[in-house]
């Protein structure tokens, strides 16, 4: 393969066939590089895979238009769709047998097989017009008429999300078939409004910022299950937990959640290649959901297996055995009290207790308390080892756990963008009115990087002292399990730089991309777990 230049205007060409020659004196002409590489034939897993390795080979461009022909347009195609901040557009010549394109939030263009209308003709126009809309969008941000879009695939571009932030506070976001929606982009804006009485939750709203329809039919409340509903119904499921699960009786959690960190650490070989993201990161707040809630050990592959695997296809199904599962738990704390959340709410309401709502309360919680762990576990890991002066620093000073995982959380934001809300009477932000009936909701991606608010904030400085990030949300929806998020992050990493000092990045990177979706959340994380090198013993 050629050497690829990376920047904007770049493109790959994947097993090119004749004709291909014109295309690249065309595009260089533009001011394009071009590269070329050959993946050789076999099943299109195959194709994936080595495409994957070729993009993670030290000296890829960090984005890249993708051209491929026949197989290889499909494997673009493929890691576009799993890989998006590092695909600008995709072209496919030769196949049509694909269902991604309409998908994908980049460009695509399908063209037939070449024949004597040359692959250039078609292919030059689309990448100019891409290259149009990237100048557009690199006009200095004192001009809102140049900037795209801001689109639901765009909410989790820090970048970019900045660009809106210095033109202004809130703005329209652009998404076919949704409620007329707003985006706020800055953190004053965004603590000041999402606390504003008249943004109000007494309408369901699904998780592509649609009102719910009123065919029960047609009603689909998305992938977040409860955390969608009416809003009088989420208050008081809500109040149901959160007068239990206090900052004291999670610290009271925290010798269950060490035994589990260092059983499931136990169990990776040190020194070899192991996947992190499956080895701990999705594991343990599985189990530290099981220890919170009582669920004993032979039942915890249930719950497991439910979380980890049923749910992730959305959107969910209704699971009636897991609702069994948690009634059986809450007859058995009828019977003889329980230290967990089942058995405290048991005893707690007694004979007035609605069986219904602590089992629709339990399962919300369990259904949204692990995704911003194994979010933070998985991004915050990869982040502090590719910034190794920084793990050092924690790994040197184990004090600084509790700030590095504020500060992990405000890199990662687990949730780029809070539950939208609906305006109950007009409002202003920054000189936008928002009229009554529209939605609104803060971009956390946005606010988490506010110059205003933090000092040089794409940096990561694990002793970061003044951190108000909003990564945990503000207002109505603040994450009610945002203390047991914090108390198994910090167990997490402090025992991680005790154990692992040394702990790297595998050689093999390629997992070390995002896929993006309503959360920004790795595919997978190689690394290798080492105790001190120096032969101490791991405590």
């Amino acid at each position: 393969m050629t050497t690829i230049v990376g920047g904007r205007r770049t493109l790959l060409i994947l097993n090119a066939e004749d004709g291909t020659g014109r295309l690249e004196s065309e595009l260089a002409g533009l001011g394009w590089h071009t590269g070329r590489a050959d993946l050789a034939a076999g099943d299109l897993p195959g194709l994936v895979e080595r495409l994957a390795d070729l993009l993670a080979a030290p000296g890829s461009p960090d984005r890249t238009a993708i051209l491929g022909f026949g197989e290889a347009g499909l494997a673009a195609l493929e890691i576009a769709d799993r890989h998006p901040e590092r695909v600008t557009a995709v072209v496919v010549v030769g196949t049509a047998d694909h269902d991604l394109a309409g998908e994908l939030s980049c460009p695509t263009l399908t063209l037939p097989a070449p024949g004597r209308e040359p692959v250039a003709s078609a292919v030059v126009p689309f990448l100019a017009a891409l290259d149009a809309l990237d100048t557009q969008a690199e006009v200095p941000p004192d001009l809102p008429a140049t900037l795209r879009p801001l689109t639901p695939t765009l909410l989790n571009d820090a970048e970019l999300l900045g660009r809106f932030r210095e033109i202004g506070p809130v703005h329209r976001l652009n998404a076919e078939g949704a409620a007329t929606t707003w985006i706020l982009t800055g953190h004053a804006a965004s603590t000041r409004t999402l606390t504003d009485p008249r943004l109000a939750g007494e309408v369901e709203i699904t998780a592509g910022f649609r009102l719910q329809s009123d065919d029960p039919a047609l009603a689909h409340k998305g992938d977040l299950d409860l955390i969608t509903i009416d809003g009088r119904e989420h208050a008081r499921l809500r109040r149901l937990i959160e007068r239990h699960l206090t900052p004291e009786r999670v610290e009271a959690l925290r010798p269950r959640i060490q035994r589990a960190a260092d059983g499931l650490l136990d169990a990776i070989p040190a020194g070899e290649v192991v996947d992190f993201l499956h080895a701990f990161a999705y594991p343990l707040p599985v189990l530290v959901l099981c220890e919170l809630l009582g669920v004993p050990e032979d039942r915890r592959g249930h719950i497991r297996e439910w979380i980890l695997e049923r749910l992730v296809t959305p959107p969910p199904k209704a699971h009636h055995d897991i609702d069994e599962l948690l009634r059986d738990l809450i007859a058995a704390r009828r019977e003889s009290p329980s230290d967990d959340l089942l058995g405290w709410v048991v005893a707690d309401e007694g004979d007035d207790l609605a069986e219904d709502d602590l089992v629709s309360a339990a399962r919300f919680l369990m259904v949204n308390g692990h995704r911003a762990p194994t979010t933070v576990l998985a991004s915050g890991l990869a982040a502090l080892l590719k910034r190794p002066e920084q793990w050092a620093r924690l790994v040197a000073e184990p004090a600084l756990v509790a700030t590095a995982v504020e500060e992990l959380l405000r890199l990662v934001t687990p949730f780029p963008v809070t539950i939208a809300r609906q305006v109950t009477a007009p409002i202003e932000v920054g000189g936008t009115p928002i009229p009554k009936g529209d939605l609104l909701a803060a971009s956390l991606v946005a606010a988490n990087r506010d110059p205003s608010f933090f000092p040089d904030p794409d940096l990561l400085d694990v002793g970061r002292r003044d951190n108000p990030h909003l990564a945990f949300g503000h207002g109505h929806h603040h994450c009610l399990g945002a203390d047991l998020a914090r108390a198994q992050l910090r167990v997490a990493f402090g025992t991680l730089a005790r154990r692992f000092p040394d702990v790297e990045l595998a050689r093999d990177s390629r997992s070390l991309h995002y896929r993006q979706s309503s959360v920004r959340y790795l595919l997978g994380l190689p690394v290798v777990l080492r105790p001190d090198r120096r032969g101490e013993p791991a405590a």
